[in-house]
């Protein structure tokens, strides 16, 4: 008997702390600290964490895991446009040579007003007892931080599915989630 009042205990400790870890959201919350990040607008995120340097929103379901998450880093300062750009795209093969990789592609594009780059990729991954998914699929920006010569902005969109690539809805949430991400104005 003991023991069983142990198990429950402990299981509603455990269910306690992952609720207090994971806080519900409203579509489209607002979260601001010199960059405005918006929530993705769709019941079920979560926000996961958030601090002055990012901020992080998770969504669960059957069919995968979503990740929308907004933080800046810090990277070397730059003489030029060009030369930024490429050392950004040196800096996320590195970070991602570390998955097995289907597709990577970069693009230079102008974004919030920046030179920026695009990049989108799909990792195979091996499916295990505590990994029921297929694929990661990734898309994001890195644009530089306004008030910093020496960061930039990395926004990320993400899931882990069955799915080869983000489904034509998914890639439209990564765009509004995106579109709705506001920078301060220069100084």
């Amino acid at each position: 008997m003991n023991r069983f009042i142990v198990i429950i205990a402990t299981a509603l400790f455990c269910a306690a702390v992952s609720a207090q870890a994971q806080t519900s959201i409203k579509p489209a919350s607002i979260y601001q600290d010199g960059i405005t990040v918006v929530s993705p607008n769709q019941p079920g995120w979560i926000l996961l964490r958030t601090d002055k340097s990012e901020t992080v929103f998770e969504k669960r379901g059957e069919g995968g895991i979503l990740n929308a998450s907004v933080k800046t880093i810090r990277t070397k300062t730059f003489e030029t446009d060009k030369d930024r750009l490429a050392g950004w795209e040196t800096l996320k093969q590195e970070e991602l040579s570390k998955l097995k990789r289907d597709s990577i592609h970069f693009y230079i594009t102008r974004f919030k007003g920046a030179m920026c780059l695009r990049y989108d990729g799909i990792f195979p991954i091996e499916k295990t007892p505590s990994n029921n998914y297929a694929y990661f699929n990734l898309k994001g920006y890195l644009c530089p931080h306004p008030n910093a010569k020496d960061s930039a902005v990395q926004m990320e969109f993400s899931n882990y599915s069955n799915t080869r690539g983000l489904t034509e809805d998914l890639f439209s949430l990564s765009e509004e989630f995106f579109e709705k991400i506001t920078f301060p104005k220069r100084q």
